[in-house]
């Protein structure tokens, strides 16, 4: 354990608050819109709610929330670039005029938007003592359709504040889950069947209509983020080890990423639809997986498994686990659905 930790601790917990989407009672608010059907909107895009890592690591827990409640998500982490190159920004999806060409240059039918929450990540126990570095979950998060420029539904919830020393690091909680995929069901939201795993370290939900088979050729780029010395290296080939131990056939990271600099492709993650296109192409590749971490010794992280082609994701996990011993049994029991 980090030496620095019981210090880290007690700091914070002088200043623990409950995250804005809690269990509390009355807190969280979810609002439909009657206007806009939800069966319109089935393939979407999550938009990074910030740039730091542990906002990537809470984008990428309301990826793996939406693959478990039947959407099928598609990996933009860098919509913002891709956006200015065409003369466009986020902003332009309330746009109605805009909407539709931002909609369409993603190949999505809505986009997820995150209002973060400006609290930093904190350390907490769980109920069996365990550390936890915790985020704080966002303060809204909304569902815009690309076609109307629509806010499809929304959530928010109340700042509480009670003192929340006894909770794991997930910014999704069964509560959120819950009152969402009600809210989904009362709306006519129908769906296959979607996949869904987890433990107590970790958790993974696999598209409906897209799935991995064993023995599928997939790349890994390094982490965004890493440990507390910016290795996202060594993330990388920790969630490749476990890929191998899955069924995937693996392709080495050091090549794979000097095909990607010889090619001209970003090496801090997939960028865009026709760079992953190239890179399958030219690696044989089927898939990519990217993911993000933070944290040391007591540490969180998230990892995708993208299409090259299309960019859909074939699943999507987070978790506390630093060694990932359960993301390997998790992946197994997808493939096993």
């Amino acid at each position: 354990m980090n030496a620095d930790l019981p210090r880290r601790l007690r700091g914070a917990a002088l200043v623990l608050l409950a995250p804005a989407l809690c269990a509390c009672g009355g807190s969280l608010q979810i609002t439909r819109n009657p206007n806009a059907g939800l069966s319109s909107v089935r393939k979407i895009a999550v938009v990074p709610f910030g740039a730091a890592p542990a906002q990537a690591r809470i984008t990428g827990e309301w990826e793996t929330l939406l693959l478990s409640l039947g959407y099928r998500v598609v990996e933009r982490d860098n919509i913002e670039p891709l956006l200015r190159e065409q003369g466009l920004s986020v902003n332009g999806i309330v746009d109605p005029s805009e909407a539709p060409r931002i909609g369409e240059l993603l190949g999505v039918d809505g986009l997820v938007l995150g209002r973060p929450n400006p609290r930093d990540p904190y350390y907490s126990y769980t109920m069996t003592g365990m550390a936890r570095l915790s985020e704080p979950a966002p303060v809204s998060v909304k569902l815009v359709e690309t076609a109307t420029a629509r806010v499809v539904w929304n959530v928010s919830g109340e700042q509480s504040e009670a003192l929340s020393v006894a909770r794991e690091g997930r910014a999704v909680n069964p509560q959120l889950r819950s009152s969402l995929e009600g809210a989904l069901k009362d709306g006519g939201w129908k769906t296959g069947r979607p996949v869904r795993e987890s433990s107590s370290e970790a958790e993974i939900a696999f598209n409906p209509e897209l799935r991995a088979k064993k023995g599928m050729r997939v790349g890994v780029y390094a982490f965004a983020g890493g440990n507390d010395n910016g290795d996202g290296g060594a993330w990388a080939d920790k969630a490749a080890a476990m890929l191998l131990r899955a069924g995937y056939d693996v392709v080495d990271r050091q090549q794979l990423e000097k095909i990607l600099a010889e090619q001209k492709i970003s090496l801090t993650g997939v960028t865009r639809a026709q760079d992953m296109a190239r890179l399958g192409k030219i690696a044989g590749l089927r898939a990519v997986l990217v993911g993000t971490a933070s944290g040391g010794q007591v540490c969180a992280y998230h990892a995708k498994l993208a299409d090259v082609e299309s960019g859909e994701l074939y699943w999507s996990a987070y978790g506390e686990d630093c060694r990932l011993n359960r993301f390997v049994d998790l992946i197994e029991k997808g493939f096993a659905k």
